[in-house]
């Protein structure tokens, strides 16, 4: 069973002094040898897969090349190039497998997306409080969520 962990936003200072805030997450990586190390993720729910910096590879003793190729979508119709690999991590205490894409450009965010995570939790994003929440299955949590859901009138889907 998963359980339930809340992460506060990130903040980041850009270049004439500009604050950037962002729902993020901390994600533990091994790296050579038993240890781990902790990046913080953009976490982006239009993100279909979880993406990484080509540099980040050698810090978790990957060589990037060994993954599948790939293309992945960015912003507009920008299509960035990567390998993907599954890694196995942790967050919130908890170890799972992600696929992950290193792409090539270094200067690509560190992105947690949805393959893998959302299919194991139920994510809340309260931007008044600026924090993100995992909620694991079988938590009394996440039914609270899905029984509050199921009460509320649904939309037509889009899709037909």
């Amino acid at each position: 069973m998963s359980k339930t962990f809340i992460f506060p936003y990130g903040i980041t200072m850009r270049e004439g002094g500009r604050i950037d805030i962002f729902p993020a997450a901390e994600v533990w990586f091994p790296t050579k040898g038993d240890e781990w190390t902790s990046l913080f993720l953009v976490v982006d729910s239009g993100a279909a897969i979880s993406a990484l910096p080509r540099s980040d590879a050698s810090v978790l003793g990957i060589d990037p090349e060994k993954g599948k190729r790939t293309l992945v979508g960015g912003v507009g119709k920008e299509l960035l190039h990567g390998w993907q690999h599954s890694i196995r991590v942790q967050m919130g205490g908890q170890t799972m497998v992600l696929p992950v894409v290193f792409l090539e450009n270094d200067s690509a965010p560190r992105v947690l997306g949805r393959a893998g995570i959302f299919e194991r939790f139920t994510v809340i994003f309260e931007e008044r409080k600026r924090r993100t929440a995992f909620l694991g299955e079988g938590t009394k949590e996440r039914r609270y969520v899905e029984k509050t859901l199921n009460a509320l009138p649904q939309s037509k889907s889009l899709t037909g």
